[in-house]
């Protein structure tokens, strides 16, 4: 992640309340500063008789600094005060001649245009320095959620799972492969799933699972056993959300498994518990309908 432009932090957001006086009075400041240097070195080393080309700096860094209100200041600032400090007859009011005219008139032009590009320009640095501090935040925010997804599959020793139907991929958590005893690298797969089910509940659970899109039902709940790649049987609570199509086909299953082994082996609960499915012996290939 790359900084933001330094130069963004000190520009202040048009926005912010207490940016306004910072803006104005930095226009007026600079073209009076600007102003005054140029007046010396007319009045004290020499006049080469054009005022104005040094008198576009503070426009520019007005309009960039402080937008276009600030620069379209610093132009009228230093138009008036030029006309009354720089250009002949000096310290008098009014432009005497077509030349007097015509430079403050191509200047005041050239100065309209300093400022929209100077707006533009500071658009330009703000919105990429905004970008960055959302890419920052956004990036903060998801390894927040991670530690914090992380913490609850440790709680409650379980993990999350996200069977997209449509494309038959399947997505699992770290805390989905720790129950299960899969190594981190193990390529999730349905039919890996499928494979770890308890043969005496497999039949069960993919009934259930084929019950669940022919009716289209959002909820899924179930217990099971699993036997995991490590050759351990544990009893899994499974509860997940199914979204459907506008045509009523299901699209993805998401949800979490948790390990109940310990309530269920307390109880002896090692028979196959009650299942709201119809009666049947299943095979998994029923579930490839639902692929594409």
């Amino acid at each position: 992640m790359t900084n933001s432009p330094w130069i963004s932090k000190f520009i202040p957001r048009i926005d912010a309340h207490e940016g306004v006086a910072w803006r104005y009075g930095g226009a007026i400041v600079t073209s009076l500063v600007f102003i005054g240097l140029r007046w010396m070195i007319g009045a004290r080393f020499v006049d080469d008789g054009f005022p104005f080309a040094m008198l576009s700096l503070p426009v520019a860094l007005s309009a960039f600094y402080g937008g276009l209100g600030p620069g379209l200041v610093s132009v009228l600032l230093t138009v008036a005060l030029a006309d009354y400090l720089l250009i002949p007859p000096l310290y008098t009011v009014g432009l005497q001649g077509p030349k007097a005219v015509l430079g403050t008139l191509s200047f005041a032009v050239s100065g309209l245009v300093i400022c929209a590009l100077g707006e533009v320009g500071r658009n330009a640095v703000l919105q990429a320095s905004s970008g960055e501090e959302i890419n920052r935040i956004a990036q903060r925010q998801l390894l927040a959620n991670e530690e914090r997804l992380r913490i609850t599959e440790q709680v409650v020793s379980g993990g999350v799972w996200d069977w997209d139907v449509t494309t038959d991929s399947v997505y699992w958590s770290d805390g989905f492969q720790r129950l299960y005893d899969f190594g981190l690298d193990e390529k999730p797969s349905r039919l890996t799933w499928m494979a770890s089910l308890d043969p005496d509940d497999r039949d069960r659970v993919v009934k259930e699972l084929e019950e669940l899109f022919e009716r289209r039902l959002h909820h899924w709940a179930s217990e099971y056993r699993i036997r995991t790649a490590s050759g351990r049987t544990r009893w899994v609570s499974s509860s997940g959300q199914a979204f459907y199509d506008d045509a009523g086909s299901p699209l993805r299953l998401v949800g979490i498994n948790v390990d109940i082994s310990a309530r269920r082996f307390a109880d002896g609960a090692t028979h196959e518990p009650a299942s709201s499915a119809r009666a049947g012996k299943i095979s998994s290939k029923h579930l490839n309908q639902y692929n594409p």
